[in-house]
């Protein structure tokens, strides 16, 4: 039997399942829409299984030209930035191995050595490590909007994101021993009133970036920060993963944004549709079919911020507010409690489990519950998967975001497209100031009730109506976009010519 020769390609997968997961479907619908295509994942060994579980679920021809190659992982992992540093101390030797290697078979295909690198924008670059060894392009993968990518890496007509952590890195690379101060501290320095002007958003505030000081996140960011920047400075193209209709603007202002020019792919979202197979009975479907015979349709809240985000032990009591007036407003609630650092009020928990009125688990098959019609609204971070999942589905949303690529990804959800609300009230440290231009966050606990009583109220009325059909026709161009001729699909082609497939 003859067997076709495949050109091989590597995916370089970010540090956490949150990458992992939408990087593995990206690599899916590569090789769908490029059947010449094989292509290498190399994950963190701590994810590799988790990777290669999501690939069973994908279709088998998927399978056979997708594989999972799991990092040597020879160091400890005490801090998110150690996942990166292990990434790039164990890449570069496996490259440089696999180009040494003709060829190899794998699913009655030859595999041809690798061409291209395509790398996790997160990741900062780990692959330019290696690179006057190994010699290949590479190419940027990025997870969310270019809404998000502009206003992280823009330059200075474009917002320039990244002054606030490069001044603070610089700072903290420049204290004197006996006078160190703390990275927050520094922090609250350098921060400033400016306002970033990003194409496809509305004006923000610099401290509006970050609506939440996360402890652990601050201190990555500006390790990391370089790094992305070295990225973004020496890659030629990104694949985005977003789509064109999604945010014009945006997507049209890449040619300029940055340093030097970047040629964008919109190749779509790495999210998985809604699903025709019957649903499966667990508690939390269980909890919502008896929530719709009770009380009908769009009855109940369904809440959770992520495995990785979650409201500080400040914001506790804004926290059990908003889940107050859930309850008065005559919802039912489920509220995934799936990070680490989730804490809650144990008796306010168990008060409401033991009503009837709410439950607390800590793993939700959340795509089920997000299409279940008992849900009305998803309280979320912004998160770019979350929040692509549930509008798909045709889920409307009241954010709560924290950092990162949120507080952008809730702004075009909010205020170009009206699909949810956002909270202001319950911003914490710099952010709780005010908002652009002139809103003025106090904090205080009838300031979260009063915002958070008043979204409730809206959602059931014509705002309400509104927010939902534009989801739905939000979600109709998402899933649009991956049909034959359509956005996504032309990119992924055009993106494959641009490789040489």
């Amino acid at each position: 039997m003859t067997m076709t020769s495949l050109k091989h390609i590597i995916f370089v997968a970010g540090p956490s399942k949150s990458h992992v997961q939408p990087g593995v479907k990206f690599c899916v619908n590569f090789v769908n829409k490029n059947p010449n295509l094989y292509i290498s994942v190399y994950t963190l060994a701590l994810l590799a299984d988790f990777g290669a579980a999501f690939l069973s679920t994908q279709t088998k021809e998927a399978q056979n030209r997708i594989r999972i190659i799991p990092s040597v992982l020879d160091m400890e992992i005490a801090s998110p930035l150690d996942v990166v540093l292990a990434l790039e101390k164990s890449f570069g030797p496996w490259i440089l191995e696999q180009l040494s290697v003709p060829s190899f078979e794998a699913g009655g295909h030859v595999i041809a050595p690798p061409s291209h690198i395509i790398e996790d924008h997160i990741n900062g670059g780990i692959s330019l490590a290696s690179k006057d060894e190994h010699k290949l392009p590479i190419i940027s993968w990025w997870l969310t909007a270019a809404a998000s990518m502009i206003a992280h890496f823009g330059n200075e007509e474009h917002g320039q994101g990244d002054r606030l952590f490069i001044t603070i890195g610089e700072l903290m690379a420049k204290q004197q021993p006996g006078s160190e101060k703390s990275i927050e501290e520094v922090f609250h320095h350098v921060l400033s009133d400016r306002v970033l002007c990003v194409p496809g958003l509305p004006p923000f505030y610099e401290h509006e970036q970050i609506p939440q000081l996360l402890p652990m996140l601050l201190p990555f960011v500006v390790a990391v920060q370089p790094g992305w920047n070295k990225m973004r400075d020496q890659v030629d193209i990104v694949a985005i993963s977003s789509t064109y209709e999604f945010e014009p603007v945006a997507a049209e202002a890449c040619a300029n944004a940055f340093t030097h020019p970047i040629k964008p792919y919109f190749v779509g979202p790495g999210v998985e549709f809604p699903s025709t197979a019957p649903t499966e009975l667990d508690s939390t479907i269980k909890f919502l079919d008896q929530a719709q015979s009770d009380l009908g349709p769009k009855s109940v809240i369904y809440m959770a911020f992520g495995t990785l985000f979650f409201p500080l032990p400040e914001s506790a009591r804004h926290l059990e507010i908003i889940i107050e007036e859930i309850i008065s407003q005559g919802f039912r609630l489920i509220f995934a409690l799936s990070s680490a650092i989730a804490g809650m009020n144990e008796r306010l928990k168990e008060k409401l489990t033991a009503s009837g009125d709410a439950i607390f688990p800590t793993w939700v098959n959340q795509l089920r519950v997000l299409e279940h019609p008992a849900i009305h609204y998803f309280v979320s971070h912004g998160g770019w998967n979350s929040t692509t999942e549930a509008v798909v589905r045709g889920v409307p949303m009241i954010f709560w975001p924290f950092a990162a690529d949120q507080p952008t990804n809730v702004l075009q959800f909010t205020t170009q497209h009206d699909c949810g609300f956002q909270l202001l009230q319950v911003r914490s440290g710099a952010a709780r100031s005010k908002a652009y231009p002139d809103i003025t966050i106090t904090g205080t606990d009838d300031a979260v009730r009063s915002e958070v009583r008043g979204y409730l109220e809206a959602s059931k009325g014509g705002r309400g109506r509104q927010q939902r059909l534009n989801v739905k026709a939000l979600g109709k161009i998402m899933k649009g976009s991956f049909e034959k001729g359509g956005s996504a699909d032309l990119a992924l082609e055009e993106l494959g010519k641009a490789l040489g497939l």
